[in-house]
């Protein structure tokens, strides 16, 4: 939203229609500043302003863009940043400021599980839950990146295009609108924002 998506996992794919057209429906109560650090500030003015605003989907979306603004921060603080190589992969990947971009190893990609509301609807859209693991994923200029997970070459730049995607968009609010909205119609695997990820991985195939 990863970072919707700019999501890469091996979960099922399990997602359910009603869930997600809830969601799409609520993404344009969303928008906001052009990364995700910036967009926290607008987050309860698009709620007052949205009609979807009691829905608990746009509550679920407004809050998981507030929550990918602290992650965000929290990863450029305890992130590494691309070596030269990476830096130039990113280059030619399109991302505008790769010098931002930053590497950060866990024990498990974050999600708000804390919150019982946040995590029943990160269950209902197939982000979270028994059996899914999520093994890398993008919040704004962050690629957090499962511990055992080896993030290869190809890896990398599909990471690295879901960066791009969320650096051009408008806002980051507006990604996870066309995001959601591209899942709900094609499925992940067929999506432009996948495919054109996916395609990365193919271009990039071996490591210069």
């Amino acid at each position: 939203m990863k970072n919707l998506r700019s999501i890469i996992t091996t979960r099922p794919q399990t997602l359910k229609t009603a869930a997600l057209a809830a969601v799409a429906a609520a993404c344009a109560a969303l928008a906001g500043p052009a990364n995700a650090a910036a967009a926290g500030q607008d987050v309860e003015a698009n709620r007052q302003a949205s009609g979807e605003a009691s829905s608990p989907y746009a509550t679920f979306l407004a809050n998981y863009v507030e929550w990918v603004r602290t992650i965000e921060i929290e990863g450029q603080a305890r992130g590494i940043a691309l070596t030269p190589k990476q830096v130039e992969l990113a280059t030619r990947i399109g991302i505008e400021h790769p010098e931002k971009v930053r590497l950060v190893y866990v024990d498990e990609i974050p999600f708000p599980s804390e919150d019982p509301q946040m995590r029943k609807i990160g269950e209902e859209l197939g982000f979270v839950g028994p059996g899914i693991t999520n093994n890398a994923q993008a919040f704004g200029y962050t690629i957090w990146v499962r511990n055992g997970f080896d993030l290869t070459w190809p890896m990398l730049a599909h990471e690295l295009v879901h960066v791009q995607q969320i650096e051009r968009n408008a806002s980051f609010g507006a990604f996870v609108e066309k995001y959601m909205k591209q899942l709900m119609a094609h499925g992940h695997e067929d999506m432009p924002l996948e495919v054109e990820a996916y395609e990365a991985n193919r271009i990039h195939a071996s490591q210069p």
